[in-house]
């Protein structure tokens, strides 16, 4: 059980750094393209969703990651850059968060959830192999 947590806490920093390894290539883009605005968007609203996760999930209780965080740190993370849209609207803010909260928390939980048993089944035939070989 603790090699499971242990496993599950760190693929869970493993996936955020690559998180904010792409969202550091998005943001090189726009300062490329003087987008100061989607620039300043986008570094709030990854900022408030990793702050958010990594304070829920330190206090987590030891065995697979609950979804419930995810979705939380995506939704806080809509409604934290979702005023600073050039159109914005509390209205329109407000509806969007459970739709982030859903596909990007969602998306990420479930990719932790299933790259450990997807992981297995890609290096069993190899191991297989190399035991037989």
């Amino acid at each position: 059980m603790a090699d499971s947590t242990n496993n599950s806490r760190r693929d869970f920093r493993l996936s955020l750094g690559v998180f904010a390894i792409i969202v550091a290539s998005a943001l090189c883009g726009l300062a490329l393209d003087a987008n100061w605005w989607k620039f300043l968007r986008v570094l709030l609203a990854f900022s408030t969703y990793s702050t958010i996760l990594l304070l829920l999930l330190r206090r987590a209780t030891p065995g697979p990651l609950p979804l419930w965080p995810f979705a939380l740190a995506a939704g806080a993370a809509e409604l934290a850059s979702g005023w600073l849209r050039p159109d914005a609207t509390a209205l329109l803010s407000l509806s969007v968060a459970p739709i982030a909260a859903l596909l990007i928390g969602g998306v990420h939980w479930l990719a932790l959830r299933a790259w450990r048993p997807l992981h297995g089944r890609i290096r069993a035939p190899r191991r297989a192999a190399r035991e037989h070989g």
